[in-house]
Protein backbone atom coordinates (compact mmCIF):
# COMPACT_ATOMS: atom_id res chain seq x y z
CA UNK A 1 0.00 0.00 0.00
CA UNK A 2 2.98 2.21 1.05
CA UNK A 3 4.24 1.41 -2.56
CA UNK A 4 1.52 3.06 -4.07
CA UNK A 5 2.33 5.79 -2.73
CA UNK A 6 5.91 5.83 -3.48
CA UNK A 7 5.46 4.62 -7.30
CA UNK A 8 1.80 5.95 -8.02
CA UNK A 9 1.27 8.89 -5.52
CA UNK A 10 -1.68 10.46 -7.99
CA UNK A 11 -3.68 7.54 -7.24
CA UNK A 12 -6.41 8.67 -4.38
CA UNK A 13 -7.83 6.03 -1.84
CA UNK A 14 -10.91 4.78 -3.84
CA UNK A 15 -8.79 3.99 -7.08
CA UNK A 16 -5.44 2.35 -5.07
CA UNK A 17 -8.82 0.40 -2.53
CA UNK A 18 -10.19 -0.84 -5.79
CA UNK A 19 -6.59 -2.07 -6.67
CA UNK A 20 -5.76 -3.44 -3.56
CA UNK A 21 -9.16 -5.55 -3.67
CA UNK A 22 -8.52 -6.90 -7.31
CA UNK A 23 -5.25 -8.48 -5.98
CA UNK A 24 -7.01 -10.01 -3.24
CA UNK A 25 -6.32 -7.47 -0.45
CA UNK A 26 -9.56 -6.46 0.97
CA UNK A 27 -9.58 -2.77 1.82
CA UNK A 28 -11.71 0.27 1.95
CA UNK A 29 -11.15 3.31 0.76
CA UNK A 30 -10.97 4.67 4.29
CA UNK A 31 -8.64 1.88 5.42
CA UNK A 32 -6.31 3.38 2.64
CA UNK A 33 -6.55 6.79 4.29
CA UNK A 34 -5.92 5.37 7.62
CA UNK A 35 -2.71 3.89 6.41
CA UNK A 36 -1.67 6.83 4.97
CA UNK A 37 -1.99 9.26 7.46
CA UNK A 38 -0.26 7.20 9.59
CA UNK A 39 2.78 7.86 7.44
CA UNK A 40 2.09 11.53 7.01
CA UNK A 41 1.09 10.23 3.18
CA UNK A 42 -2.92 11.26 3.08
CA UNK A 43 -2.63 13.79 0.42
CA UNK A 44 -1.42 14.23 -2.67
CA UNK A 45 0.43 17.18 -1.54
CA UNK A 46 1.97 14.84 0.62
CA UNK A 47 3.17 12.07 -1.41
CA UNK A 48 4.80 14.35 -3.84
CA UNK A 49 6.58 16.05 -1.39
CA UNK A 50 7.82 13.10 0.14
CA UNK A 51 8.78 11.81 -3.31
CA UNK A 52 10.17 14.90 -4.02
CA UNK A 53 12.35 15.41 -1.01
CA UNK A 54 13.89 11.80 -1.05
CA UNK A 55 17.62 11.87 -2.27
CA UNK A 56 17.63 10.89 -5.45
CA UNK A 57 14.06 10.92 -6.25
CA UNK A 58 12.87 12.95 -8.88
CA UNK A 59 8.76 13.73 -10.13
CA UNK A 60 7.29 13.63 -13.52
CA UNK A 61 6.72 16.94 -15.06
CA UNK A 62 2.66 15.74 -14.50
CA UNK A 63 4.04 14.78 -11.13
CA UNK A 64 5.71 18.28 -10.85
CA UNK A 65 2.93 20.37 -12.46
CA UNK A 66 0.08 18.33 -9.65
CA UNK A 67 2.64 19.59 -6.65
CA UNK A 68 2.67 22.62 -7.85
CA UNK A 69 -1.24 23.39 -8.23
CA UNK A 70 -1.29 21.99 -4.83
CA UNK A 71 0.74 24.04 -3.61
CA UNK A 72 -1.13 27.33 -5.09
CA UNK A 73 -4.11 25.54 -3.52
CA UNK A 74 -2.88 25.39 0.22
CA UNK A 75 -1.82 29.09 -0.42
CA UNK A 76 -5.16 29.73 -1.60
CA UNK A 77 -6.72 28.07 1.43
CA UNK A 78 -4.15 29.95 4.12
CA UNK A 79 -5.63 33.49 2.77
CA UNK A 80 -9.01 32.46 3.74
CA UNK A 81 -7.61 31.61 6.87
CA UNK A 82 -7.11 34.95 7.27
CA UNK A 83 -10.49 36.15 6.59
CA UNK A 84 -12.76 33.68 8.01
CA UNK A 85 -11.14 30.74 8.39
CA UNK A 86 -10.32 27.62 5.84
CA UNK A 87 -12.75 25.25 7.76
CA UNK A 88 -15.45 27.98 7.88
CA UNK A 89 -15.01 28.70 3.95
CA UNK A 90 -15.02 25.46 2.99
CA UNK A 91 -17.86 24.20 4.86
CA UNK A 92 -19.92 28.10 3.81
CA UNK A 93 -19.02 26.92 0.00
CA UNK A 94 -20.37 23.07 1.01
CA UNK A 95 -23.28 24.09 2.38
CA UNK A 96 -24.11 26.04 -1.25
CA UNK A 97 -23.38 22.80 -3.57
CA UNK A 98 -25.59 20.91 -0.83
CA UNK A 99 -28.32 22.85 -1.24
CA UNK A 100 -27.85 23.14 -4.84
CA UNK A 101 -27.08 19.77 -5.94
CA UNK A 102 -28.65 17.56 -3.07
CA UNK A 103 -26.80 15.34 -0.48
CA UNK A 104 -26.39 12.12 -3.33
CA UNK A 105 -25.66 14.72 -5.69
CA UNK A 106 -22.68 16.32 -4.77
CA UNK A 107 -19.19 14.86 -4.21
CA UNK A 108 -15.82 16.10 -2.46
CA UNK A 109 -14.75 17.04 -5.74
CA UNK A 110 -17.56 18.97 -6.72
CA UNK A 111 -16.69 21.22 -2.97
CA UNK A 112 -12.95 21.76 -3.87
CA UNK A 113 -13.95 22.87 -7.46
CA UNK A 114 -16.89 25.47 -5.97
CA UNK A 115 -14.07 26.27 -3.49
CA UNK A 116 -10.98 26.89 -6.16
CA UNK A 117 -8.78 24.24 -5.02
CA UNK A 118 -7.54 20.46 -4.84
CA UNK A 119 -9.87 17.58 -4.17
CA UNK A 120 -6.93 16.38 -2.05
CA UNK A 121 -6.79 19.67 0.27
CA UNK A 122 -10.61 18.82 0.97
CA UNK A 123 -8.94 15.62 2.89
CA UNK A 124 -6.88 18.43 5.54
CA UNK A 125 -10.02 19.32 7.46
CA UNK A 126 -13.22 16.74 6.40
CA UNK A 127 -12.28 12.80 6.31
CA UNK A 128 -15.05 12.18 4.04
CA UNK A 129 -18.08 13.50 2.48
CA UNK A 130 -20.65 11.98 5.19
CA UNK A 131 -17.94 13.88 7.62
CA UNK A 132 -18.37 17.34 6.28
CA UNK A 133 -22.11 17.19 5.95
CA UNK A 134 -21.90 16.07 9.20
CA UNK A 135 -19.99 19.07 10.43
CA UNK A 136 -22.25 21.38 8.53
CA UNK A 137 -25.09 19.66 10.25
CA UNK A 138 -23.85 20.09 13.65
CA UNK A 139 -22.69 23.96 13.05
CA UNK A 140 -26.08 24.93 11.47
CA UNK A 141 -28.22 23.45 14.70
CA UNK A 142 -25.58 25.26 17.05
CA UNK A 143 -26.77 28.14 15.29
CA UNK A 144 -30.27 27.77 14.55
CA UNK A 145 -30.83 26.95 18.86
CA UNK A 146 -28.56 30.09 19.27
CA UNK A 147 -30.89 32.18 16.86
CA UNK A 148 -34.55 30.28 18.79
CA UNK A 149 -32.93 30.94 22.39
CA UNK A 150 -32.26 35.03 21.48
CA UNK A 151 -35.73 34.96 19.82
CA UNK A 152 -37.78 33.73 22.68
CA UNK A 153 -35.94 35.31 25.34
CA UNK A 154 -38.32 37.03 27.82
CA UNK A 155 -41.07 35.68 26.16
CA UNK A 156 -43.75 33.60 29.03
CA UNK A 157 -47.10 33.54 26.48
CA UNK A 158 -47.08 30.16 24.76
CA UNK A 159 -48.32 31.08 21.07
CA UNK A 160 -46.16 33.82 21.66
CA UNK A 161 -42.91 31.35 22.09
CA UNK A 162 -43.79 29.39 19.29
CA UNK A 163 -44.61 32.13 17.26
CA UNK A 164 -40.94 33.71 17.74
CA UNK A 165 -39.43 30.25 17.66
CA UNK A 166 -40.57 29.27 14.61
CA UNK A 167 -39.69 32.70 12.91
CA UNK A 168 -36.00 32.46 13.43
CA UNK A 169 -36.32 28.74 11.81
CA UNK A 170 -37.71 30.54 8.88
CA UNK A 171 -35.47 33.34 8.74
CA UNK A 172 -32.73 30.81 8.82
CA UNK A 173 -34.27 28.72 5.82
CA UNK A 174 -34.53 31.68 3.93
CA UNK A 175 -31.45 33.30 4.98
CA UNK A 176 -28.45 33.75 2.68
CA UNK A 177 -26.38 32.12 5.32
CA UNK A 178 -25.88 28.39 3.49
CA UNK A 179 -25.01 26.92 6.78
CA UNK A 180 -27.44 27.66 8.61
CA UNK A 181 -30.42 27.04 5.90
CA UNK A 182 -29.07 23.23 6.04
CA UNK A 183 -30.18 22.68 9.64
CA UNK A 184 -33.16 25.28 9.87
CA UNK A 185 -34.41 23.50 6.62
CA UNK A 186 -33.75 19.63 8.52
CA UNK A 187 -31.69 19.14 5.23
CA UNK A 188 -29.97 15.82 6.09
CA UNK A 189 -30.08 12.71 3.70
CA UNK A 190 -32.51 9.96 5.23
CA UNK A 191 -31.29 7.07 3.19
CA UNK A 192 -27.99 7.08 4.75
CA UNK A 193 -28.16 5.28 8.38
CA UNK A 194 -24.62 5.80 9.72
CA UNK A 195 -24.64 9.52 8.57
CA UNK A 196 -28.20 9.75 10.00
CA UNK A 197 -26.96 8.34 13.23
CA UNK A 198 -24.33 11.06 13.20
CA UNK A 199 -26.89 13.73 13.23
CA UNK A 200 -30.24 12.24 14.78
CA UNK A 201 -29.30 13.21 18.32
CA UNK A 202 -29.44 17.07 17.09
CA UNK A 203 -32.58 16.82 15.33
CA UNK A 204 -34.13 15.28 18.05
CA UNK A 205 -33.02 17.63 20.73
CA UNK A 206 -34.24 20.40 18.67
CA UNK A 207 -37.83 18.51 17.54
CA UNK A 208 -38.14 18.22 21.39
CA UNK A 209 -37.76 22.42 21.78
CA UNK A 210 -40.66 22.52 19.62
CA UNK A 211 -42.33 19.45 21.56
CA UNK A 212 -42.11 21.54 24.66
CA UNK A 213 -43.63 24.41 23.53
CA UNK A 214 -46.83 22.90 21.75
CA UNK A 215 -47.22 20.90 24.85
CA UNK A 216 -47.82 24.25 26.41
CA UNK A 217 -50.26 25.76 24.23
CA UNK A 218 -53.73 25.56 25.86
CA UNK A 219 -55.39 23.70 22.89
CA UNK A 220 -58.44 21.56 22.94
CA UNK A 221 -58.18 17.55 23.79
CA UNK A 222 -58.98 16.69 20.34
CA UNK A 223 -55.88 18.18 18.50
CA UNK A 224 -53.12 15.74 18.06
CA UNK A 225 -49.67 17.31 18.86
CA UNK A 226 -47.21 15.80 17.53
CA UNK A 227 -49.12 15.68 14.44
CA UNK A 228 -49.43 19.53 14.68
CA UNK A 229 -45.68 19.73 15.97
CA UNK A 230 -44.98 17.47 12.52
CA UNK A 231 -47.07 19.78 10.39
CA UNK A 232 -45.15 23.19 11.52
CA UNK A 233 -41.72 21.83 11.24
CA UNK A 234 -42.47 20.49 7.65
CA UNK A 235 -43.97 24.28 6.74
CA UNK A 236 -41.10 25.57 7.55
CA UNK A 237 -38.74 23.34 6.03
CA UNK A 238 -40.97 23.68 2.68
CA UNK A 239 -40.74 27.14 2.92
CA UNK A 240 -37.17 26.99 1.59
CA UNK A 241 -38.94 26.28 -2.16
CA UNK A 242 -41.52 28.55 -2.17
CA UNK A 243 -40.39 31.82 -0.19
CA UNK A 244 -40.39 34.72 -2.08
CA UNK A 245 -38.52 38.07 -0.60
CA UNK A 246 -40.69 40.85 -0.60
CA UNK A 247 -43.69 39.41 -0.27
CA UNK A 248 -44.60 38.44 3.45
CA UNK A 249 -42.16 38.22 5.66
CA UNK A 250 -40.95 34.78 7.95
CA UNK A 251 -43.11 36.27 10.68
CA UNK A 252 -45.90 37.48 8.73
CA UNK A 253 -46.03 33.26 7.66
CA UNK A 254 -45.83 32.13 10.91
CA UNK A 255 -48.83 34.67 12.53
CA UNK A 256 -51.06 33.11 9.97
CA UNK A 257 -50.32 29.90 10.35
CA UNK A 258 -51.00 30.39 14.42
CA UNK A 259 -53.90 32.33 14.30
CA UNK A 260 -55.45 29.36 11.86
CA UNK A 261 -55.03 26.93 14.96
CA UNK A 262 -56.20 29.87 17.77
CA UNK A 263 -59.29 29.99 15.99
CA UNK A 264 -60.23 26.38 16.47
Amino acid sequence: MLKFASRSPLLGQFRVAALLTRRGMRISPSGVRAIWKRHGLETVYKRLSALGGRRGGKLTDAQDARLRRAKRSLAALAGKDKANGRREYLQTVAARVFARQGYDGTTLQDVAEAAGILPGSMYHYFDSKDDLFAQLHTEGFRALNAAVERAIDGIDDPWARLQAALTAQIQGVVSANAIDAVASGIMFNRGKARLQERMIAERDAYEARIRAMIDALPLPPDVDRSLLRLALLGAVAWTRVWYKPGKKTPAEIVRTWIASFRRR
